[in-house]
């Protein structure tokens, strides 16, 4: 049997992956990918999802990378507000999937590219459906992954394993309007309840992140309450 090897001059035989950056912490990272792609479920493997996939890469002293998938909202139940108890039994409401997804695109924009901002509001009427959206989100974005920024990872819990995350985009107000929570860009901190998540990580058993997956997406899995004050 004849073997092959001249791929070994072009090949690279070291992992150029670094760690994962760590749930809970505010970094200074580049947008290094954004794509819109699928992804197949874990738990049903005949699902697919459309996502937008996100690459976050730590720059200085913040070696690593944050890798999160965005579910695209594709159903009337991603539009609807879900409604909640708190402690003392009183209903309230979160933002739809659809609204927390926009925010969260808006968001990286606005930090990034604050122009290309300015003109996906200009063509806000001509836009349509939520592919024209995120096409028009990922053109803005695109070549600017030399762009430096601050992004907060928050936590969530997986089986067991509090993996790194991005915190909801958006909240509710009393009266039921919806305004932006900061998760990258200028002027970030960690609230009460962040804090005191913050504190019950840090004081944790320790977990091997460079041998867990990055990022267990599953749809319909929901990220832990972020205990906003409303």
């Amino acid at each position: 049997m004849n073997f092959n090897f001249n791929s070994i001059a072009e090949q690279n035989y070291a992992s150029s992956t670094g760690s994962y950056l760590r749930p809970y912490d505010i970094y200074t990272v580049n947008l290094t990918k954004i794509e819109k792609t699928e992804l197949k479920g874990s738990k049903d493997p005949n699902a697919v999802y459309p996502i937008v996939a996100l690459e976050f890469t730590g720059t200085g002293e913040n070696k690593g990378v944050f890798t999160t998938n965005l579910f695209i909202p594709t159903s009337e139940q991603d539009m609807e507000r879900p409604t909640y108890q708190n402690n003392e039994g009183h209903e309230y409401q979160r933002p739809s999937r659809f609204e927390n997804f926009q925010f969260t695109l808006m968001q990286i924009v606005h930090a990034i590219n604050p122009v290309g901002e300015e003109k996906i509001k200009a063509n806000a009427s001509k836009i349509k459906t939520i592919d024209q959206f995120i096409d028009l989100v990922v053109k803005a974005l695109a070549g600017k992954s030399n762009v430096e920024t601050k992004l907060k990872l928050v936590g969530r819990n997986s089986n067991g394993t509090v993996y790194a995350a991005l915190p909801n985009a958006c909240g509710l107000n009393k009266a039921g309007e919806v305004f932006p929570v900061n998760f990258i860009g200028d002027n970030l901190f960690f609230t009460n309840y962040e804090l005191t998540q913050q504190k019950n990580y840090q004081n944790a058993k320790p977990t091997n992140m460079d041998k867990v997956e990055n990022n267990p997406d599953e749809k319909g899995e929901e990220f832990d309450l972020d205990g906003l004050e409303l």
